[in-house]
């Protein structure tokens, strides 16, 4: 999985306007699927809770008839603000997930190849050193 949108941010960034600016990146990503509806039900999960652990924030949802799965990943050292964890941890990582509702399988994938990076505590190091977007692209 290679995400469709970077963004790395030098100072703490309020989680909606991340929120905001990845998911209109997977909006205008050339990607046809229904907006208002993927981003109420992206909402209705938010609400929910999205913090993984390990300092990443996932929100996603399953969108019927995609083909595959569509992700935006951004890292703010300082953390995302406005959101709340566990144990007031620092969510430093989001990734923004829309995946195909008719394949499981497509969605367990992508967030097990997440996971798997961010365990990796070198590469979860170079990522939050990461100066550009395109370094912290060249990561994936």
């Amino acid at each position: 999985m290679l995400p469709l949108y970077f963004k790395q941010y030098s100072a703490s960034e309020p989680f909606s306007r991340a929120l905001g600016f990845a998911y209109d990146a997977l909006v205008h990503s050339g990607v046809s699927f229904d907006a208002h509806a993927v981003w109420n039900s992206l909402s209705e999960r938010v609400a929910q809770g999205i913090y993984m652990g390990d300092g990443l924030l996932l929100p996603h949802t399953r969108v019927k008839g995609l083909a595959e799965p569509l992700a935006a990943f951004a890292v703010c050292p300082d953390g995302f603000a406005g959101v709340n964890t566990r144990g007031n941890e620092r969510a430093q990582f989001l990734c923004v997930l829309l995946s195909p509702a008719e394949s499981a399988t497509a969605h367990t994938l992508v967030i097990a190849q997440l996971a798997k990076m961010l365990l990796d505590s070198e590469w979860k190091a170079r990522a939050i050193a990461a100066k550009s977007d395109e370094e912290l692209k060249s990561l994936f």
